[in-house]
Formats: C-alpha cells, structure tokens, sequence
C-alpha cells in the first residue's frame, strides 16, 4: 500500500538509495565519472545521504512516498520530494559542503559548474534574487522499479498543496528532459532550457493562479 508522511533522519540512507537509482545513468555519470573510482564499492548512496540529511537538518520539508507490506507493516521508501522554503536559500542552489569536498569519486568541480549554471539560471529567468521569494522543488527522485505509477506526480502535487499553494506562492524547479512532461502536466511552464555540465535541464515555474 503506498502512502506519503514527512521523511524522518532515519530515511536518509534509503532516500540516498533511491536517488542513486534514480539518477544512476544521467546526473551520477557527471559528478562520479568512471574515471575517479577507485573501486566497485557504492560511493554513491552515502554522499547523496548525507546531502538530504543535511537539507533536513536545515529544515528544508522532506516527504516520502512508502509502499507498507499490510501483513508485516514493514514499510520500503520509493520515492520523496525535497522543498526549499521562500527565504530559505543557501549559497547558490547548495553551497560548499564537507561531504561535497571529502565525498569518494566525487567530481567536486564539476558539481561546481553544474550548480553554479543552474544558479545562473535561475536568476536570468526570476531576476537576481532567483528563487529567494518562492518555493523550490530541490529534488524528486522515485525508484526505477516504482516509476510511472503516478508516485511522482502524487510527491509533486502533495508538496504544492502542503507548501506552496497553501501560501499562494510561486514553485520554480529544475528539470530533467525526463521529468519535464510530469511538470508540465501538473501546470509548470516551462522559462528556458540551458545546458549543465553536458547535461540538458529546463527551467519551470509554477503560478496558483494559472495552475488551479
């Protein structure tokens, strides 16, 4: 049985798992190239971890998406969304963390870039304050296997009616060419679409009142 609750600290591990499925042959092949690894040990999962521990530790709202076994009620994370609140911004979109500097395999300077072109990014299309005034969908990632049963579109829809347009507040997102079709469907237009670190990404706005 699926359902959707606010994201614990104990959920980190099993959120950094989904996002490194999730993202395993897109984003990951940028920021943890072949080229740096020095063993087949997932150095992957614990990075991605960490970083949505330390977005919960700051306060940012998480919420995951469990499918519940009803005869053992043992439940199995498969998906979760991850919020920035208006005002709540950090040094471009992320910052400079230990995890990014120290994290095995990580491609440091490449994570740089791509974050420093979506921080542009953002404000060519929403000025010099980006996103600062709005909500902003930091990541949504579900489990290949769990993927078009609608999770995402229950995470993305959840969040807008908790967070944002409970607020009457704007949403702006990142998204992936793939994710781009879910967005659109759920009323985000589309600003721009820009290059990151070789990877193509688009720029989407969500308004309450063209939305709803």
């Amino acid at each position: 049985m699926l359902s959707i609750r606010v994201a614990t600290p104990a959920d980190a591990h099993a959120m950094g798992l989904v996002s490194t499925n999730a993202f395993r042959d897109t984003l990951s092949t940028v920021i943890f190239p072949p080229h740096l690894r020095t063993s087949d040990k997932d150095v992957v999962t614990p990075w991605r971890a960490a970083r949505t521990l330390r977005r919960m530790n700051e306060g940012k709202p998480t919420f995951v998406m469990v499918d519940t076994n009803p005869e053992t009620n043992e439940e199995t994370i498969v998906g979760f969304a991850q919020w920035e609140r208006p005002g709540g911004a950090t040094k471009g979109q992320e910052g400079e963390y230990d995890e990014d500097r120290l994290a095995e395999g990580l491609d440091a300077d490449a994570l740089a870039r791509m974050m420093g072109a979506m921080d542009v990014e953002a404000k060519k299309q929403l000025g010099p304050d980006g996103y600062a005034k709005m909500w902003y969908l930091i990541i949504l990632a579900v489990d290949p296997s769990y993927q078009r049963r609608g999770i995402g579109r229950k995470l993305v829809r959840w969040g807008l009616d908790q967070a944002a347009a409970a607020e009457g507040q704007k949403v702006f997102l990142i998204a992936t060419p793939e994710g781009k079709p879910l967005y659109e469907s759920l009323g985000f237009q589309v600003l721009g679409g820009f290059d990151a670190g070789g990877l193509l990404y688009y720029s989407m706005l969500w308004t309450p009142s063209v939305a709803n």
